[in-house]
């Protein structure tokens, strides 16, 4: 079951501080980290460390924050398919307070430029998932992606929509919603985007659109998996946390290795958990290579929940 990870790449300057400044305060850096993140790259991290087939196809730009990319990539074994030379790529600051809770300031680079002809030669029919973000479902890249994926048929999608779900144009996630994907969503996202006030109220209005599942994230309390209008909570993993950029990222990507797996869907958050509650321990947005151990995410080790 190969899986096709389309989205994008940043440089994500993470920047720790003991909280977020006010309007004219003038506040010191307590420590600073240039790493390699995205929703992609960090979805794709996790697939990779668990050996689950997967292509990952990003725009590479010409620039500094390109070229820092795609040494990185290239380290990890990918190749690179959409080759830029006209701008760069973008980066995202990422300001993390002492609780571990971050805020984005994310400067756009070619990423946000998504031509027809950069999806032309994926030979679609090698994969049976598909997993896109929202960060490139905005504007005409969203207009160009989401068109291509209409007209594909028998895939499953994995949509991660993120804080940006609210800031799709209509239209075009509209579109997404058609395919009925297999949504991921914390619950911040989930309440603002049904405008409900329960969780439980807006898996079951997502249930309703797309007609599929949805997996709402809840932080240190874990996940609740909500499929057929049964709704199921799983539990978090204690740990102390340093910094969650790319925690939920991380989680989907669990998600899909478990769900190419062939695990149940109680399985899936429960493995996905785990995952993430080591992400959240790091300072970096990935599970790199370094900080994984697949003895440590055996699944016939865990509490059989099943859904």
């Amino acid at each position: 079951m190969k899986t096709l990870v389309i989205g994008n790449i940043y440089v994500d300057v993470i920047v720790n501080v003991d909280q977020l400044p006010k309007t004219g305060d003038d506040i010191v850096c307590k420590k600073q980290i240039l790493t390699v993140g995205g929703c992609a790259y960090n979805v794709a991290t996790v697939l990779k460390n668990f050996n689950i087939d997967h292509t990952l196809i990003f725009p590479l730009g010409n620039g500094i924050y390109g070229n820092i990319i795609e040494k990185e990539v290239r380290k990890s074994g990918y190749e690179v398919n959409i080759k830029v030379e006209s701008g760069d790529n973008g980066y995202c600051l990422c300001l993390v307070e002492s609780t571990g809770e971050r805020s984005f300031i994310t400067v756009k680079g070619i990423e946000t430029e998504y031509k027809e002809s950069w999806l032309d030669d994926i030979d679609i029919d090698e994969y049976n998932n598909i997993y896109i973000s929202g960060y490139e479902m905005e504007g005409q890249s969203g207009r160009v992606i989401s068109t291509w994926l209409s007209k594909l048929e028998n895939k499953n999608i994995f949509f991660g929509p993120g804080p940006r779900i609210n800031e799709i144009d209509k239209d075009i996630l509209d579109k997404i919603l058609r395919l009925k994907p297999i949504m991921h969503i914390n619950e911040d996202e989930a309440l603002k985007f049904t405008n409900k006030k329960s969780i439980v109220e807006a898996a079951r209005a997502i249930n309703k659109i797309t007609q599929n599942t949805v997996f709402i994230t809840l932080g240190k309390d874990g996940v609740m998996c909500a499929s057929n209008c049964e709704y199921r909570f799983i539990d978090g993993f204690d740990t102390e946390i340093v910094n969650s950029v790319g925690a939920g990222d991380s989680h989907m990507g669990a998600i899909i290795a478990g769900y190419s797996m062939g695990y149940t869907l109680g399985d899936c958050c429960y493995f996905a958990n785990k995952v993430a509650s080591k992400v959240v321990s790091l300072e970096t947005s990935r599970l790199e290579e370094k900080n994984f151990n697949i003895e440590d995410y055996n699944i016939h080790e865990y509490l059989k929940i099943g859904i």
